[in-house]
């Protein structure tokens, strides 16, 4: 005669349910972690494409993509965007080595981003939305959120705010200083990689391509906030600035705090996107901002990626991001 079959009880389904959940406890933030060293890994091999394309564009062409195509106004002031230069920026020139040749030839370069005259500032806007709107898988970081770009309605009354634009998340070394690259006070603007000036070589980077930081990862803001609009060179969008360390919302010069300074933003401290709107394009500034946990991914100069903490020191990372400082900065130092 076969025995009855014991039962578990109360007790001991009570414990194995805590012991099940205690290993869900244990493994959740292990498989959490895994997927952000995953996600990180792909952002990093993204910025490595990036680098060999910047590599093939200058094998070309004998020179760094330019941060941006433009003309002197014909009342001789700095062009800012939207303000009747043309403005392409360096995405845009880098789409042949990035296997986009057909949206490279379907861009229009006569009339740019922004062009092609002061009278007629959103022409090129208006003709090359069509690129400008195409997602670009290359540009994307899978850490954080896919976002578009709208102009505010607010902006030329409302004209330029039908077209929706894509984002990325890498943006052009822009210097130490603000967009326009100029002294603030007594802290003059030390030479980056891009900006204003188109006529940079390899040879140029006398601090060494090894050591010097070409581009590095931004995030994404809302609909109305330029912050990854790697279709402008604008402040926030297609560049950055290192008067904030990675992450940082306190500028190594004192003068800014609150994060970004830009014009079209939308403060958003909950993703990493502190900032002050209503800053022209001129003083503007914008910092590497990640959804990494400690620091940001960056693109250096011979190619490589390397992952930068958010407590590099402020100088530190300023001499990592010129070109002709002649600092020497250990490895072990970010």
């Amino acid at each position: 005669m076969r025995g009855r079959r014991r039962a578990f009880t109360l007790v001991e389904l009570l414990v194995v349910m805590g012991i099940i959940a205690v290993l869900i406890g244990l493994l959740l933030p292990a498989m959490q972690a895994s997927r952000g060293a995953v996600r990180r890994m792909q952002c990093a091999n993204h910025m490595k494409q990036l680098g060999l394309a910047i590599h093939n564009y200058h094998s070309i062409h004998n020179a760094i993509v330019p941060g941006r195509i433009w003309k002197p106004l014909p009342n001789g002031n700095f062009p800012t965007t939207f303000s009747g230069t043309p403005d392409t920026p360096w995405s845009v020139l880098l789409l042949p080595q990035l296997e986009q040749q057909a949206l490279y030839d379907a861009f229009n370069f006569s009339l740019g981003t922004e062009g092609p005259s002061p009278a007629t500032p959103a022409a090129g806007f208006r003709a090359n939305t069509t690129v400008m709107g195409a997602k670009i898988g290359a540009f994307q970081c899978p850490a954080d959120s896919v976002r578009t770009f709208q102009m505010p309605t607010a902006f030329a009354n409302g004209a330029l705010s039908g077209p929706i634009l894509t984002k990325g998340n890498y943006a052009a070394s822009w210097g130490n200083t603000n967009w326009q690259q100029a002294a603030i006070g007594t802290t003059n603007y030390l030479q980056s990689a891009f900006g204003h000036n188109g006529r940079l070589t390899f040879g140029s980077v006398t601090d060494g391509l090894s050591t010097t930081v070409f581009m590095a990862e931004v995030l994404q803001g809302d609909i109305n906030d330029v912050r990854g609009l790697l279709w402008s060179a604008m402040p926030g969008g297609g560049s950055l600035m290192t008067r904030f360390t990675p992450n940082a919302t306190q500028d190594y010069l004192g003068a800014a705090a609150g994060g970004d300074q830009l014009n079209f933003c939308m403060n958003d401290p909950g993703h990493n996107l502190p900032c002050v709107g209503g800053v022209g394009d001129i003083n503007g500034f914008s910092g590497a901002r990640s959804g990494h946990a400690g620091g940001i991914n960056t693109l250096w100069g011979d190619g490589s990626v390397h992952f930068v903490k958010n407590s590099i020191n402020a100088q530190i990372w300023i001499a990592i991001n010129s070109i002709q400082a002649g600092e020497i900065v250990s490895a072990d130092a970010f």
